[in-house]
């Protein structure tokens, strides 16, 4: 019985391999016809050799068993997110390195870079100002009650609010511990004023809810903050073009 069941996991874990490398292979493919289409660019960007900021630690809980063809205990459990007075980054990393998707807020500009690094393959887009991430699913028409109940997240005091959509109502927290302007750009939740504990976002066909485990105040490197030369532009489609497919067989 134990050898049997044995060989049943064994067999399972490499058929969700090969769903994972099948979707890579195909998203290969389409990366290189798009990259013979558009042509790379680097911002340059005078800033300090270190940043303030105050990193933060979120878990990340996957609401769905699937995300498309991908099982999501296959998918990262923690977000990183580094706040300073300029900028905003944040980094969801895994698949034994060879996977990463980084979105760097510039606040002076109001935009929103996003980074997809797979297996070596490294693109990004630059949003135009105020516009929503590439990949990140838009709430339709929110509407926001803010209850005036408390709750301690992470040491911090986070004040509940009821958020309403045409889909869906759930409860968000928020803590105005983090005095950062425009904390927010780089999720759906763009009218909330102040860092966010614990919240719902959805990138492409992953739904997740992300909580603050973690905080502290660092000096950082601002090259954290800039597009690594090894990137290449694409547009607005392209780049979301990618991201689904990587979820998705056909």
């Amino acid at each position: 019985m134990l050898k049997h069941f044995a060989k049943f996991v064994f067999v399972s874990y490499f058929y969700l391999y090969f769903i994972f490398m099948r979707n890579i292979v195909r998203t290969i493919s389409l990366l290189s016809i798009c990259l013979l289409i558009n042509q790379g660019c680097k911002r340059t960007v005078k800033m300090p050799d270190t940043m303030e900021a105050d990193y933060i630690e979120y878990q990340v809980v996957y609401m769905e068993n699937m995300a498309g063809d991908i099982p999501t205990k296959m998918l990262p459990d923690v977000m990183e997110a580094y706040y300073s007075n300029r900028y905003i980054r944040t980094s969801i990393k895994g698949f034994f390195g060879q996977f990463s998707l980084v979105q760097i807020a510039d606040l002076r500009q109001n935009s929103v870079t996003t980074m997809l690094n797979f297996f070596g393959n490294k693109v990004f887009y630059t949003g135009e100002k105020g516009e929503i991430p590439a990949g990140i699913i838009e709430l339709k028409d929110p509407k926001i009650n803010k209850t005036g109940d408390t709750l301690r997240i992470c040491g911090m005091l986070s004040k509940r609010a009821v958020i309403e959509t045409e889909d869906s109502t759930y409860d968000i927290y928020y803590s105005e511990d983090i005095d950062i302007k425009s904390p927010n750009i780089t999720t759906p939740y763009y009218f909330i004023d102040h860092v966010l504990c614990d919240f719902r976002v959805q990138l492409s066909m992953l739904k997740m809810q992300l909580i603050m485990h973690h905080h502290e105040k660092k000096e950082v490197d601002s090259g954290l903050f800039l597009i690594p030369n090894d990137y290449e532009q694409v547009t607005r489609v392209t780049m979301e073009t990618i991201i689904n497919s990587l979820f998705t067989k056909d």
